[in-house]
């Protein structure tokens, strides 16, 4: 066998394992091809696709910059090199090499249509400075300000070029978001000429025996979104209320999923699995003739947040899945509670904010198998941090550094990110902001929700995050009661906690004004005494079980006001 062959056996070979997911195999005998033959167009393309997925993002991004290269001399086509960049680039969240890779590759043609909308409108989903927020937002802002004035658009089909929206993004860097939420929707019509043709649609006036109401997301399974909103569709009163549940064709499998497709003749509803094409999504929801349609958490899932930007029921209703305005007049209403927002509230929303006299969901108690002891709920000294990374504000750090300084015993305890370059990122600013205590800090695997709640128990306190905080967590924290800390501004994205302590009617909950203030009431309460430490962790559950779980007074009124939004 000559070099030759040798050399295409093993790309063969890393085709077949890169085929099978075996990556580390298939990055053997790519790399044993390259021996044989180094400037092997398609081995390097594919050993840069093997790299991506072992999460060797450098690695990758060297063979491609060495592939341009050689293009450059041999002339070929480097198209997909241009565009593995551009994915890399996108996971590292590095802006401003995608920014001039973008510039480049518009300029050769090396993008198509697709590609460039979206060099256009990527956002980061973590920083690692305020600085870098200020400047990259500016230049973001700025951008999509400009494009809504551009006559030459390029146009795309919503089934063939599905675009991730940036609004998910925006929410996590602190700033206001009501007015690019606006300008991108805007935007998004002009990508997508179909989204003018569909919204001409009249509903008739006629009604319908009941009231059709639609609960609509990608993400009633294994999520956070199937704990909010599942126990407003089981227990609607079905003699007032046709239910339907409509589902993405993209929805994973799970438990939870298996419940709601289990759960419909217990709970009277009717399961809806979406179909793939746009225009068939918009025929059949609009084939319900309903009343309402309840989107539960805009911004998402890219799958369905293009129906937003369609009339498929008579009126249109958003609520705290994603706790944020949409900027988008088609969405007529926002749920929100007179216990999450602040004076002058309305000044945030593009949509009529409804304002509950609860928390806008009916949240059940979870149950364990295995659960904490006395011993095992009264250690001192445990910070635990159980947000998401990307809510991880560059401001949090300060907070963070200070109770590290103040408590010697403190550990703080933080989950990975599934993306690792995430992690990394968020390792390397906290070890840059913390210095010399950053070996007092623990990043832990992600848990699935039985060994969470425990850990949430163990913890002495909760941070909850800064801009964007806690939801879902912390009513599964309450199962044990460990004290959150919040901080909480005038925007509903960070007064879920604070919210719930008023439902819960705690006595003095540690809700505070600023930074040294935070710092403060985490470490005293991390350095409480067993018996108190104790004491306050089962008056918080107590009041929990009261106030908080399986709130049976928010069910009629949600109808109450389900019905308020009819003629």
């Amino acid at each position: 066998m000559n070099e030759y062959e040798k050399a295409k056996f093993y790309f063969d070979e890393g085709v077949k394992f890169y085929q099978n997911k075996n990556y580390e195999k298939a990055k053997k005998s790519f790399l044993e091809c390259l021996s044989r033959a180094p400037n092997s167009k398609p081995t390097l393309e594919n050993l840069s696709k093997t790299y991506i997925e072992l999460g060797l993002l450098d690695e990758a991004e060297k063979k491609l910059i060495y592939l341009i290269s050689l293009n450059k001399e041999n002339k070929e086509n480097d198209v997909l090199a241009y565009k593995l960049l551009f994915k890399i680039y996108t996971l590292q969240n590095d802006y401003l090499k995608l920014e001039k890779l973008s510039k480049e590759a518009i300029y050769k043609k090396k993008f198509d249509e697709e590609f460039t909308v979206k060099s256009y409108l990527f956002y980061p989903n973590f920083f690692n400075s305020l600085d870098q927020i200020k400047n990259v937002r500016k230049k973001f802002t700025d951008k999509i300000s400009n494009l809504i004035t551009e006559t030459n658009f390029p146009k795309l089909d919503l089934n063939k070029n599905l675009l991730k929206p940036p609004n998910f993004e925006l929410s996590y860097d602190g700033n206001d978001n009501l007015e690019i939420n606006q300008k991108l929707v805007k935007l998004y019509v002009e990508i997508y000429p179909i989204l003018k043709q569909l919204n001409n649609y009249e509903f008739t006036n006629s009604k319908n025996q009941k009231i059709k109401i639609g609960f609509i997301s990608e993400f009633f399974t294994d999520h956070t979104i199937m704990k909010l909103f599942k126990g407003i569709i089981y227990k609607l009163n079905k003699d007032i209320f046709e239910v339907y549940v409509f589902h993405s064709d993209k929805t994973r499998l799970g438990v939870k999923f298996n419940e709601i497709n289990e759960s419909v003749v217990l709970y009277n509803y009717k399961n809806i699995i979406l179909p793939q094409s746009f225009e068939d999504k918009v025929k059949v929801i609009r084939e319900k003739n309903l009343d309402i349609l309840f989107y539960t958490d805009i911004h998402m899932s890219k799958n369905l947040y293009y129906l937003t930007l369609v009339k498929l029921a008579k009126k249109h209703l958003t609520s705290w899945g994603h706790p944020e305005t949409t900027g988008n007049k088609n969405i007529n209403f926002f749920l929100s509670s007179k216990l999450l927002e602040t004076e002058g509230f309305e000044k945030n929303y593009s949509e009529k904010v409804l304002l509950a006299n609860y928390l806008p969901m009916y949240f059940y108690k979870p149950k364990l198998q295995k659960k904490l002891n006395q011993e095992e709920l009264a250690k001192n000294n445990i910070y635990f941090c159980s947000q998401s990374l990307i809510k991880m504000h560059p401001k949090f750090d300060k907070i963070i550094k200070k109770i590290l300084e103040k408590d010697k015993k403190g550990k703080i305890i933080f989950i990975k990110n599934r993306n690792r370059n995430l992690t990394n990122q968020f390792v390397e600013r906290l070890r840059e902001s913390v210095k010399e205590n950053f070996d007092r800090i623990e990043l832990i695997n992600p848990l699935i929700t039985e060994d969470y709640i425990n850990k949430c128990g163990e913890a002495s306190v909760l941070l909850d995050t800064i801009w964007f905080g806690a939801g879902n967590s912390f009513h599964e924290s309450m199962f044990y009661g460990t004290p959150t800390v919040t901080m909480p501004t005038n925007f509903m994205k960070s007064r879920i906690v604070a919210g719930a302590y008023k439902q819960m009617q705690v006595d003095n909950p540690p809700i505070v004004n600023d930074i040294d203030a935070y710092v403060e009431k985490s470490v005293e309460l991390a350095n409480l005494k067993t018996k108190e430490a104790l004491e306050i962790k089962a008056y918080y559950r107590k009041q929990a079980n009261k106030f908080l779980y399986e709130n049976e007074n928010i069910i009629p009124e949600l109808e109450k006001i389900f019905k308020s939004l009819l003629p």
